[in-house]
């Protein structure tokens, strides 16, 4: 979640201005809470009257580690645009008195007092709420208990948050522990369920915590207030996954607005916006939907997907895109040397079985934590060298050439019969765009941790990897790479185990990819 403010600024002058008039700017507001917590805010007022309706209103929510400034250029532009504009540091965080709660109950009551104080002290008419990251997760929750916050854009955000640092019951380490060690002045609960994840103690209420803490827990709420919804989030999120965004969307019954775009978390709104395309949307869905504006927007489509490193633009009617998919059956290797293979048939040959195993890391990876996934936003995607992958740590299925493009739009999706040797054994599974010359670039990945009470038992794991688009250029393979750890998750205690994989005609693997 934590962005440096240098690149919010540097991503917010890469954005129009067509001002109406200069608006006031009040630069220190301290606005104390239902508790007594001071907020420490800012105001954008504009200089022309407020109409009969009274103005629109904007608020907008840090990013986590960030404060009020934040988005100091795109408060500017709405209030030149007629917005009245708040902009505030959660508690916490920036000179907010407090303790960061991860958007819990304080926070969200905070949003309550913030719209009292804008509706005693101006005229305020339909209202809004934007923000990246932890302010994008803060819109959506807070819609959800105020029926006043007519739309919300939530950029990066989350509808999650189990699946956010527990992804297929693995923890995600990286970005789970990045986040701990930037909230200097937090509440205790937070170290503590983040220690109990970790350790895997009393998971129930760590899942509680999450879900108190997900929108998608009050999806009912929002639309039984009908708010119009915009939401934006980024293919190498491997924080806030789009998997779990594209279901939350997929609930929402009111207006509604979809995009995902290549890049990290965070990092593709706050640098270019997506060539300036989500915050540009980001106006005109509030133009829409709080200033009236025949813009449009409403009977565009209502998905807008950007192609990995190509950054082609497409917009499709709703998600999912596309009911097209190939499904390919996995087929054994014959030595570890060599992949096992993906065909259109079943195996039908005699009983089989391949093994894999933990201890080590492979070049089967997602590149290098935050940095890799930062600069796929700028078309460098993560290669592999598919010749260099241990076969003693890993195994490889590759398709048949493809005769031509494969659009790869959306989840795909695994079905997987293994047999581990311990009660806990976790797989990573990487899809790569394979070349003639053996280099694979990273389509798409999702980890999983398998836990059984009977080792050595066949059972059939079925694992929905992150959400994607990306282009397989004819004559190119799609290349499936598992391997059992990687530097993004926190990997079992004990890694000397062994994964079987069966081959009969009644242990059937596959892989199927949603494409156009």
């Amino acid at each position: 979640m934590k962005t440096a403010p240098l690149l919010a600024l540097l991503g917010s002058a890469m954005m129009s201005a067509h001002a109406w008039s200069a608006p006031e700017y009040i630069s220190n507001l301290d606005i104390t809470s239902f508790d007594g917590t001071v907020l420490d805010a800012n105001l954008f007022v504009p200089e022309t009257p407020a109409p009969a309706e009274g103005y629109p209103t904007v608020i907008f929510t840090n990013s986590w580690g960030l404060e009020k400034r934040q988005y100091h250029f795109q408060a500017k532009e709405l209030a030149e645009n007629g917005y009245l504009v708040l902009s505030y540091s959660t508690r916490g965080f920036g000179h907010s008195d407090g303790l960061v709660d991860v958007a819990g109950e304080n926070s969200i009551a905070d949003v309550g007092v913030l719209i009292d104080w804008l509706e005693t002290n101006y005229s305020v008419g339909k209202l809004g709420m934007a923000g990246i990251s932890y302010g994008g997760g803060i819109s959506l929750l807070s819609a959800a208990q105020d029926p006043r916050i007519d739309a919300v854009t939530a950029l990066s955000g989350w509808a999650d948050v189990v699946e956010a640092l527990y992804p297929n019951e693995t923890v995600n380490l990286v970005w789970g522990s990045l986040l701990v060690t930037t909230a200097f002045d937090k509440e205790a609960e937070l170290e503590q369920i983040w220690s109990d994840l970790r350790s895997g103690q009393n998971l129930e209420q760590v899942i509680e915590f999450g879900a108190k803490r997900s929108a998608i827990s009050y999806i009912d709420q929002l639309n039984e207030n009908g708010t119009a919804v915009l939401v934006s989030n980024n293919f190498a999120d491997y924080l806030f996954k789009p998997n779990s965004m594209t279901d939350f969307y997929s609930l929402l019954e009111g207006p509604k607005k979809l995009l995902l775009n290549p890049g990290t978390h965070a990092i593709t709104e706050t640098l270019s916006g997506n060539n300036g395309h989500i915050w540009s949307t980001s106006f005109r869905w509030f133009d829409h939907h709080l200033k009236g504006e025949d813009n449009g927007i409403n009977r565009e489509p209502k998905v807008d997907m950007t192609v990995r490193i190509s950054n082609k633009l497409e917009h499709y009617d709703d998600y999912p895109v596309t009911q097209e998919s190939t499904t390919w059956y996995l087929q054994p290797r014959f030595t570890m040397f060599n992949s096992g293979s993906m065909e259109s048939d079943k195996y039908d040959g005699w009983s089989w079985s391949n093994e894999f195993h933990g201890g080590w890391d492979t070049f089967a990876g997602t590149g290098i934590p935050l940095i890799s996934d930062a600069l796929e936003g700028f078309g460098i995607p993560v290669y592999a060298p598919m010749m260099a992958i241990n076969g003693y740590y890993a195994i490889e299925y590759k398709s048949p050439r493809q005769s031509e493009t494969l659009k790869v739009r959306g989840a795909p999706k695994l079905e997987m019969w293994i047999e581990p040797s311990e009660k806990e054994v976790q797989l990573n599974v990487h899809l790569y765009d394979v070349n003639f010359f053996g280099l694979g670039r990273l389509i798409t990945h999702a980890p999983i941790t398998v836990r059984t009470d009977e080792p050595g038992k066949k059972q059939k794991i079925e694992l929905e990897l992150f959400t994607t688009s990306y282009d397989v250029p004819a004559g190119h393979r799609v290349v499936m790479a598992i391997d059992t750890q990687g530097p993004v998750y926190k990997k079992p205690d004990n890694t000397n185990y062994t994964i079987t994989v069966p081959y009969s005609s009644s242990k059937v693997s596959s892989l199927t990819v949603p494409h156009l």
